[in-house]
């Protein structure tokens, strides 16, 4: 296999290791028991869906910044809730918390290693 090839697969692979997080099983898991819909189905359809997200989110970061970009995940995630009818002030406070830490780590990590 060509080193672009192993480069590639291996950064694929940790990206799919990145979004498999406690949350989003949490979120699907609370959607199947809710609405008694297949999880696999729920989970392949909305990796697709969210493919355009994940590359605009890429493309905000790239041309206007981290702060757009953390701004801009945040609506989707605002969205997310929305949809799931679980946004209320508690949830919104929760969430800017969340966007203010993710923000604040961003820009300390580098500089605290």
């Amino acid at each position: 296999m060509e080193a672009g090839h192993t480069a590639f697969l291996l950064s694929s692979l940790a990206f799919a290791l990145y979004i498999t997080c406690p949350r989003m099983t949490a979120m699907i898991a609370t959607q199947a028991k809710l609405t008694g819909i297949n999880p696999f189905l729920v989970i392949l359809t909305g990796s697709l869906l969210g493919v355009p997200m994940f590359y605009l989110l890429y493309l905000i970061l790239k041309h206007i910044g981290v702060g757009a970009a953390v701004i801009a995940a945040a609506l989707l995630d605002a969205g997310a809730a929305l949809l799931m009818g679980g946004l209320d002030l508690k949830a919104g406070i929760e969430l800017a918390t969340i966007t203010v830490f993710v923000y604040i780590g961003i820009r300390v990590a580098p500089i605290a290693a």
